[in-house]
């Protein structure tokens, strides 16, 4: 008996402890989008829910929680069990938002866990028909002659902190006028009540493809990629803008490593799918795909980037 004691306990040495991701997720899991439905992040939640749901073997709901920049659901996650069966799926807001929002009911570093970037693609700056410029050099000669409106989609987005850092670099007269979202921000450029307007290509590129907006710009130091036709913003001249618009998964905070590296494994699956990456194609958009650590890494720097902004720019919630 002794013997067959001491045979299990070497086993469960050398298997190490039961780690918390065995049988994950044992039940539905809850995908908080931080937006209104039917916006960019919204259909890639869903798009990534459907190809979840056939891994995991089991519902994966979406709740939307908008309001406050994002702030709202991002609080709800902060709230909730650190067993993985809530997620988060966020853009860049995610890290805009707490440079000018004082006392958040979370810590962004403690209550919240990166888990994987999923997609990610590089700032547009599109203008309306009232603008003469066809390209981002001719953009910069307009601007400077007479200065220009740049729509946001709300103070503290990343649409009017790249606004910011754009006029910032570039050394252009201009005023920001935010509106309550993407979607009102476009309405309004294609209304004629603001000159350009600066996103993702996922948000951007419908309005472009059917005419109702030009790409003016890619904001980086090369074209991208999947838009060759399109100039950068450092071909110009503008250097100093590198940050790329992006959306990535996140959880509570205080969970097992193990759990967090099963569900990056899994998520990094799941965006190869055909479905998925047909969704990335549609909507010029690159395939992320990062560990963990690199993504938490790469996310809390941009947070100390909008802070500095934030602080140099006089950026604050109205």
């Amino acid at each position: 008996m002794k013997q067959v004691l001491s045979i299990m306990a070497a086993a469960a040495v050398l298997a190490g402890p039961a780690s918390a991701q065995d049988g994950y997720p044992g039940g539905a899991v809850t995908m908080l989008v931080p937006y209104s439905p039917g916006g960019s992040t919204d259909r890639t939640a869903r798009a990534l829910a459907t190809v979840l749901e056939e891994k995991w073997g089991q519902p994966v709901v979406i709740e939307n929680r908008p309001g406050a920049g994002s702030m709202i659901g991002v609080a709800a996650l902060a709230q909730a069990d650190p067993d993985g069966r809530t997620l988060l799926l966020n853009t860049a807001a995610f890290a805009t938002a707490p440079a000018i929002q004082a006392n958040l009911p979370f810590d962004p570093h403690e209550d919240i866990t990166p888990i994987t970037l999923v997609a990610s693609s590089p700032y547009v700056l599109v203008g309306g028909a009232g603008l003469e410029a066809e390209t981002f050099g001719e953009f910069l000669e307009e601007a400077k002659e007479s200065p220009l409106f740049l729509a946001t989609a709300g103070v503290g987005s990343s649409s009017h902190f790249m606004s910011e850092l754009l006029l910032k670099q570039a050394d252009l007269p201009g005023d920001v006028i935010h509106f309550s979202g993407g979607g009102d921000a476009q309405t309004n450029l294609m209304g004629g009540h603001a000159d350009t307007y600066i996103s993702t290509t996922a948000s951007v590129m419908p309005y472009v493809n059917n005419g109702q907006v030009k790409a003016l710009g890619v904001l980086g130091p090369e074209r991208f990629e999947l838009l060759p036709d399109v100039q950068s913003s450092g071909e110009n001249g503008v250097d100093g803008i590198d940050l790329d618009g992006w959306v990535g998964m996140f959880g509570p905070g205080g969970m097992d490593p193990d759990l967090v590296d099963q569900i990056n494994a899994d998520v990094n699956e799941a965006i190869r799918s055909d479905s998925f990456l047909q969704l990335l194609e549609e909507n010029f958009v690159l395939l992320g795909d990062t560990t963990a650590d690199e993504f938490a890494e790469s996310v809390y720097k941009e947070m100390e980037t909008w802070a500095s902004l934030a602080e140099e720019r006089n950026i604050s919630a109205q």
